[in-house]
């Protein structure tokens, strides 16, 4: 049973009961003799508060039997290791002993072919549509996210700027693109690692827009980490939007903000023949040795017989490295085929460079003064402008048109021989 009286107690926060007449007592107390608590009050109070907090901070850790590991912060990287990220890529390398990154190939060539690797040229030639695995290897000493972003790019300085995306005609005929977003539609590189992603747009020129792939590796620690990264090519170099440039792939060690802790480039070429088109490019750079050239060694008890060599005159080797005056880029329009009277195709020549070049150039030509620091890439603007102007010739049907961009071809290269008399002086 519970008394009535017990009902009528009034308990505190300790569960004391207290007298009625405390109560009485404690209700007659007048509000308007408390003392209000302005805002400095408040403050010192809380000041006073957080003083009592860091003193028994201490004595709370003390009390914890497993001590918990903070990680420390990232520190914001300064905008002049982000600079790249506005500029256009370059091939320049970049090593940090800290990461120590490097990427690399298993051998020479492929088992099938597929792909293969000139150490003379620095340079991998691959069949289109055939995987190549790059091996990359780093080293992560602090958690830090970092990523291995893949990027193809024109390797030559007067076409850096120009974007390399996949063409028309290999994206529309290719039945792969059914499963694929618009996004990765005009990557010319796809990757095979599952966690890997497509970024950069297909006009972008500065870093941060160019079309790559990204590779995120995870923050665990490791001294010595490894990572296969298989890619395919699904455009050549010959297609319309590369146009037989040549091309580069850049490999970069990045943190989330985008800086660069390692960065590697090879020359890259995408063929139908990679063993071909690598021995053209390496016999380029220089004769190949024949075996009259080396010292043959005669077996015992025998002698080596001495071939007569034949000297050639100066005039003739002369003569026999001079190029015609029909080779070159735009040789094939300077013969047509056409038919007789009976209808079998009969080859004639024809000169589509007017007479009086000079004049029309000078007549409707649009001068440009463009200084240039060294004689050989004034060279390659001139031979550049070539290539543009050429290329509007093949696709005009106007007679008129034509021979005026011939004699525009014509002053073009007098321009360039110009420029070679000019660096032979040098």
């Amino acid at each position: 049973m519970v008394d009535s009286q017990d009902l009528n107690q009034t308990y505190d926060q300790n569960q004391q009961p207290v007298d009625d007449c405390d109560a009485t007592f404690l209700s007659q107390i007048p509000t308007n003799d408390l003392m209000d608590l302005d805002s400095d009050m408040m403050l010192q109070l809380e000041s006073y508060q957080e003083v009592l907090r860091l003193d028994s901070a201490p004595l709370m850790e003390d009390s914890c039997d497993q001590k918990i590991e903070q990680k420390p912060l990232l520190e914001l990287p300064s905008p002049a290791l982000l600079d790249h990220l506005n500029k256009t890529p370059t091939l320049d390398e970049h090593h940090d002993p800290v990461f120590n990154f490097n990427v690399d190939l298993n051998g020479e060539t492929s088992g099938k072919s597929s792909w293969m690797f000139s150490s003379r040229l620095n340079k991998v030639f691959v069949k289109m549509g055939q995987a190549c695995t790059f091996n990359i290897s780093y080293q992560a000493l602090t958690y830090q996210e970092l990523y291995v972003r893949a990027m193809l790019v024109c390797s030559t300085p007067e076409d850096m700027h120009q974007p390399v995306f996949r063409c028309e005609n290999h994206r529309c005929s290719d039945s792969s693109n059914m499963k694929l977003s618009d996004g990765v539609k005009t990557h010319v590189m796809r990757c095979f690692n599952p966690s890997a992603r497509y970024v950069g747009t297909e006009q972008g020129v500065a870093f941060k827009d160019r079309l790559a792939v990204i590779i995120p590796l995870g923050t665990t620690i490791k001294e010595q980490a490894a990572l296969n990264v298989s890619l395919e090519f699904v455009c050549q170099n010959s297609c319309r939007i590369i146009n037989r440039r040549a091309t580069a792939i850049i490999f970069t060690l990045e943190d989330v903000q985008g800086q660069i802790y390692g960065k590697k480039s090879l020359h890259l070429k995408v063929c139908s023949c990679p063993k071909r088109d690598k021995q053209k490019e390496e016999e380029s750079l220089g004769p190949a040795k024949r075996k009259s050239d080396t010292q043959l060694l005669a077996p015992p008890g025998k002698k080596v017989a001495k071939v007569a060599s034949v000297q050639r005159h100066p005039s003739q080797q002369q003569q026999r490295h001079t190029p015609s005056p029909t080779s070159g880029k735009l040789a094939f329009i300077k013969k047509e085929l056409s038919l007789d009277s009976v209808g079998k195709p009969v080859q004639k020549a024809r000169s589509i460079t007017p007479s009086n070049s000079q004049d029309v150039v000078e007549g409707t030509g649009i001068p440009v003064t463009l200084p240039m620091p060294t004689v050989e890439l004034a060279d390659k603007v001139a031979e550049y402008a070539f290539q543009v102007v050429a290329a509007e010739l093949i696709r005009s049907s106007d007679n008129i048109e034509q021979k005026k961009l011939a004699a525009f071809l014509t002053s073009i290269r007098r321009v360039q021989s110009r420029a070679s008399r000019k660096k032979t002086a040098l």
